[in-house]
């Protein structure tokens, strides 16, 4: 049995906490869909480099365009239900990797679906379906070989982005607020009312 400092991080965390309780899966949810949205490029290039090499799997890139951004989105929806339901089995935000292979399953079926509906294609359906599959796999597979952080890590993280975006753009802020308030003195002006504060 291989055992990587990743699975028992996970298992001293959930046996540290008696009151785990799981991620809502509305946020689940929701970060499937934005991890997919962000992955549409990735997909898109992938199956177009095939299409380009196996001219059985090519159809119009607008075609391929629509095809790659329904099945990403409509899969991210089944993807949190596998993911949510390992770590509630689990009881850990960092399940095992064994529901990668089930999420793969799910994009591999809604891809070629998907394409087969679209494009009324055969092989280039499971050609999509397998790229997007592969692609998928070897992201998640790379981004869950880094240290998973605490949940109170994420959130110091969220704090400081918060932070930093706010100093960042705290003179713009500061601009748009003052020119708002220069065109509401204007209107007031105009209607003969003075400044109001």
């Amino acid at each position: 049995m291989h055992i990587n400092r990743r699975n028992v991080s996970a298992v001293v965390e959930s046996s540290n906490s008696k009151d785990w309780s799981p991620i809502p899966l509305k946020h689940v949810i929701q970060g499937h869909l934005i991890t997919e949205a962000l992955m549409i490029p990735a997909y898109l290039l992938a199956c177009w480099l095939v299409g380009l090499v196996i001219a059985a799997a090519s159809i119009p890139f607008e075609t391929l365009f629509i095809v790659v951004v329904i099945s990403a989105l409509v899969s991210a929806v089944p993807n949190a239900w596998i993911l949510h339901i390992f770590s509630v089995r689990e009881r850990t935000d960092y399940p095992s990797l064994r529901y990668l292979g089930l999420q793969v399953v799910c994009l591999i079926c809604i891809a070629c679906l998907t394409t087969m509906l679209a494009a009324r294609a055969g092989l280039a359906a499971l050609m999509i379906g397998l790229v997007m599959g592969i692609v998928n796999l070897l992201i998640n597979v790379l981004l869950n070989s880094k240290e998973p952080l605490s949940r109170e890590e994420v959130q110091q993280k969220m704090e400081q982005t918060r932070q930093m975006t706010q100093e960042v753009f705290a003179d713009e802020i500061s601009h748009v607020h003052e020119s708002q308030q220069a065109k509401l003195d204007e209107i007031n002006r105009k209607h003969g009312i003075d400044k109001l504060h």
